[in-house]
């Protein structure tokens, strides 16, 4: 392969990232507009069994395309372990994921889910022993000095009075979920390869979110119809920031290793921020940047210097 060749190949992995990363930040946007016409466990349950039917088809048609039988769990322990995926990183993160942007700002929402990466730092070093370096401890401050000028709109007093937005607290799951996910998620690939994890990740978790929907429903949650304008959403929810984003993202861990290809996350909430202010008209308030510059300076600072370290 010549330079030119390699080059190329390289700066097609770098917009495919760049485009992964702002699908993910429309996620938000999405997300606000089918949580305010469906309760948001339907509205998860619908983007997840969308994403895990496609992504069985892709499974099928890798196995069948490399002459190999469709990839299964050969005992009870990997089927828990590709359980577990479904249970934190589907379930789990988007039952806090649409139940917070049902009462918050996307903005707010793409700032706060933000911490994933140094959050997953934090629970690797003390569940897997993994070491903690100085910039990485410090960025987790920065980010969690933003997330609090987030929650508390910018008024320290808040934390006297524990007069934070719901939502907000919600979406503080979410990266919870991600981290444990993350963490488990190492286990499984050393099994299956990322696109078949992620298949049976989607469809475990469709799985527990549907039953989860419906006890939803018979709880009066509201209607479960979807305007054109819903389904668009749920669309971009499930093929774009599900489908093509997860199949792009490995791509590029594939080709510049995970370490680089994780530098990436820190545009989402640069891309959710902005989406919302352009399409919801969610003004970009004085706290509101603040604690988004806070948020991304940490992750940034902390996720860079670790990997130059």
């Amino acid at each position: 392969m010549t330079g030119d060749t390699l080059h190329a190949g390289r700066a097609q992995i770098y917009f495919k990232l760049v485009l992964t990363t702002f699908f993910w930040g429309g996620t938000f946007v999405a997300a606000r507009f089918a949580v305010h016409e469906v309760p948001p466990l339907f509205a998860a349950a619908c983007r997840f069994g969308i994403a895990a039917a496609v992504l069985l088809a892709l499974v099928a048609r890798q196995a069948q395309r490399r002459g190999e039988t469709f990839p299964v769990p050969r005992n009870l322990r990997e089927v828990l372990a590709l359980s577990s995926l479904g249970l934190t990183g589907i379930f789990c993160y988007n039952a806090f994921f649409f139940s917070g942007l049902k009462l918050t700002g996307a903005a707010n929402g793409s700032l706060i889910v933000a911490i994933n990466p140094l959050l997953t730092a934090v629970l690797s070093a003390w569940w897997l022993r993994e070491r903690i370096r100085p910039f990485q401890a410090a960025g987790l401050v920065v980010s969690l000095m933003g997330v609090g000028v987030i929650v508390t709109r910018g008024d320290v007093g808040a934390f006297r009075t524990l007069s934070f937005n719901h939502g907000d607290l919600l979406l503080l799951g979410a990266p919870l979920s991600w981290a444990v996910y993350s963490i488990l998620g190492k286990r499984a690939m050393s099994t299956f390869s990322p696109l078949v994890a992620t298949a049976y990740a989607a469809l475990s978790g469709s799985l527990l979110l549907i039953p989860a929907a419906a006890l939803e429903a018979l709880g009066g949650a509201g209607p479960h119809r979807f305007s054109l304008l819903g389904w668009l959403a749920i669309l971009q929810l499930a093929l774009l920031g599900t489908v093509i984003g997860f199949v792009w993202w490995y791509e590029g861990v594939k080709t510049l290793g995970a370490s680089r290809a994780a530098l990436f996350v820190n545009l989402v909430p640069v891309f959710g921020t902005l989406l919302a202010s352009l399409l919801l008209g969610e003004r970009l308030g004085l706290p509101l940047l603040w604690g988004g510059t806070l948020v991304i300076a940490g992750v940034f600072g902390g996720t860079v210097r670790l990997k130059a370290g």
